[in-house]
């Protein structure tokens, strides 16, 4: 199975660290067709802000709980692994 292309004019960081956001937002574009109902037009935007955030934090992950991304990134990693199926 091929990977999905990311959004056009999207760019991939190449930090191990952002592999989780990164899966979670192919998962994402993949399944945007299939969602319809009040989610439906969400998949697209949700998979572009986990790839932002892979691209603009993996480099400083993982994070303690005092430094500045933390939170952000946190919460973008609980995300990803709900879209993932993962446990949290």
């Amino acid at each position: 199975m091929t990977q999905p292309e990311p959004a056009l004019g999207a760019r991939r960081t190449t930090w191990p660290q952002a592999a989780e956001l990164q899966q979670a937002a192919d998962r994402l574009r993949d399944l945007a067709p299939q969602i319809d109902g009040p989610l439906a037009g969400l998949a697209d935007p949700v998979a572009d802000w986990l790839d932002e955030t892979a691209n603009a934090l993996s480099w400083l992950a993982p994070f303690r709980d005092h430094e500045p991304g933390y939170a952000m990134w946190n919460v973008a990693s609980a995300v990803a692994r709900q879209i993932l199926g993962e446990q949290p």
